[in-house]
């Protein structure tokens, strides 16, 4: 779905903020995808949260999705699901959800590739490009060869890059073959979040 923004936000656990906070920051920054991603959450708590969460971002006309559980995009009404390497695959999630739901997919590495095959996946996260502070188990991290390649065998699927992505890495992701940027703790760990988000939102509409 290249028609998809190209900026994409994730909640996070670990911000000062509550994921609600965190997503109406990002949406008054000008964020447009925002990917409701907490570890932490009993089930019956992270529906309530997404829902609101999912109000928030209709009133905002945001594309919203859940990370890890389509039966949490489910119950709370979201747009769609990301699903990592050990969460259910993009075939179960489309069965769920729907045609027209957004799946999207992590990729870290080429063999995360067969995730793509056979299946009807709306855009794969790439990386990670760096350290990042805001997930606790991080794959090795790309050189920009690498990530490159990955973004060429992902094709046509639209790739965005995560993994410590600032608004000065656009650019040059960009021209690595990325679509877009995903990015958690530049926003939901800034001091300003929502200036935060308009940098970033500037950063990828310049």
């Amino acid at each position: 779905m290249s028609g998809l923004p190209r900026l994409q936000f994730l909640t996070l656990d670990a911000s000062p903020l509550g994921h609600r906070d965190q997503a109406l920051a990002a949406l008054q920054g000008g964020v447009r995808w925002i990917q409701f991603r907490t570890k932490t959450l009993p089930e019956a708590a992270a529906i309530e949260e997404a829902a609101r969460i999912a109000e928030l971002c209709r009133d905002y006309g945001a594309t919203f999705i859940v990370n890890d559980s389509p039966r949490i995009a489910l119950a709370a009404e979201a747009d769609g699901v990301h699903l990592g390497p050990n969460d259910p695959s993009p075939a179960e999630a489309r069965q769920l959800l729907g045609a027209y739901a957004v799946v999207g997919v992590t990729l870290n590495f080429p063999a995360h590739l067969e995730r793509l095959r056979g299946a009807a996946v709306d855009y794969a996260g790439v990386g990670p490009v760096r350290a990042t502070a805001s997930k606790a188990q991080l794959a090795p991290l790309h050189t920009p060869e690498s990530l490159s390649a990955l973004i060429a065998g992902a094709a046509p699927c639209p790739c965005y890059a995560i993994g410590g992505v600032t608004a000065d890495d656009f650019a040059a992701l960009r021209r690595q073959g990325a679509h877009g940027i995903a990015v958690s703790g530049a926003i939901a760990l800034a001091a300003d979040p929502t200036a935060a988000a308009q940098a970033l939102v500037a950063a990828v509409s310049a």
